[in-house]
């Protein structure tokens, strides 16, 4: 007994320093790093020609050479994006409130709302083009589409998710319906908002690369495109790790946004 006592704290050592290690973002960037070398090591070795799957040191290689076109074609993305995205939260959020703050307004427009939802964003995009034109208006447009269900749905369930104990208490002490409105569904609504937010921003930049495939002269979307019609595998993943790396940087803003905002869950 005296002698395994040594051995299990030891390996209860071991076993919280792994675990802090999972917990940790090192763990995320070591399987990251790990799938790029087993990608590397495979084309490497594998006798797959790199002109139809290159390895992570070409595209890397690629994106060095060629930041200034890729930077180039990644502005307009990126501010289409983030317009149609910010018109979306603004205009979901408004349609979120008159939805749980009008009953009147939520029979009739609700309905409305989840039948467009369940329309395919895809199908729209050539109607799009038609209705606003080939220009970034139509592009914008389609962002918003895209992301402006979430950020109806998710607002309006915080808005409705507030206690109804806490409800029956403000109501008790003469609260009236603005104040219980800022003080209590507001507040309570905000995480949802968030969510809501970040569900809607991965959406937009899907929403924005089909906006370009559509119709478009210049961004990633137009990119890839023209890599697929020249065969060139290493611009169109070049292109794709950009605009992940876009997508990944607008996520972790909105997300620190919330943390920001939401300050009493930390």
């Amino acid at each position: 007994m005296v002698d395994s006592t040594p051995d299990t704290f030891e390996q209860r050592q071991v076993v919280t320093a792994w675990d802090k290690f999972v917990a940790s973002p090192l763990w995320p960037a070591t399987v990251f790093a790990m799938l790029l070398l087993a990608w590397e090591l495979y084309v490497r070795y594998s006798g797959v020609l790199r002109i139809i799957l290159p390895a992570p040191s070409d595209v890397a290689a690629y994106m060095w050479v060629q930041r200034a076109q890729l930077l180039q074609n990644a502005w307009p993305t990126l501010y289409q994006c983030l317009l149609g995205f910010a018109i979306a939260v603004v205009g979901g959020v408004f349609i979120a409130v008159l939805l749980t703050q009008f009953s009147t307004i939520r029979r009739g427009l609700y309905p409305i709302v989840v039948g467009i939802a369940l329309i395919p964003k895809i199908s729209v995009a050539p109607l799009f083009v038609l209705w606003f034109g080939a220009g970034s208006v139509s592009r914008v447009a389609l962002v918003f589409f895209v992301a402006f269900f979430p950020m109806v749905v998710s607002p309006a369930s915080g808005l409705m998710s507030v206690e109804p104990s806490l409800l029956r208490m403000a109501r008790a002490f003469g609260a009236s319906r603005t104040q219980i409105f800022w003080t209590l569904r507001v507040p309570t609504a905000l995480p949802y908002i968030v969510d809501g937010m970040k569900v809607a921003m991965s959406l937009a930049v899907i929403g924005i690369i089909v906006a370009e495939f559509v119709t478009s002269d210049r961004g990633l979307g137009y990119l890839i495109v023209f890599a697929t019609g020249m065969m060139d595998t290493t611009m169109m993943l070049a292109s794709v790790v950009t605009l992940s790396i876009i997508g990944l940087a607008l996520y972790f803003a909105v997300e620190f946004f919330g943390r920001t905002i939401i300050y009493w869950e930390k």
